[in-house]
């Protein structure tokens, strides 16, 4: 069983990507970073990374996912 370094959640050793977060399970081999999705869209609740400014279902500007 893998561990999301992100949320925790348990999975499955062959999956690559958490289902929750979509955080790349195996990108600490690999020596990269994972992506942080750092914003949400206020009408549709989806996350991106901090280089998107708009959701890309509904067109909303993104805001922090921190709330801050």
């Amino acid at each position: 069983m893998k561990t999301c370094p992100k949320c925790g959640l348990s999975l499955e050793d062959k999956w690559r990507f958490c289902p929750h977060d979509g955080t790349e399970l195996d990108a600490l081999l690999k020596g990269t970073t994972p992506i942080l999705f750092t914003k949400v869209c206020p009408r549709c609740g989806r996350k991106y990374d901090s280089r998107t400014k708009f959701c890309l279902k509904d067109g909303e500007a993104l805001v922090s996912a921190t709330g801050a």
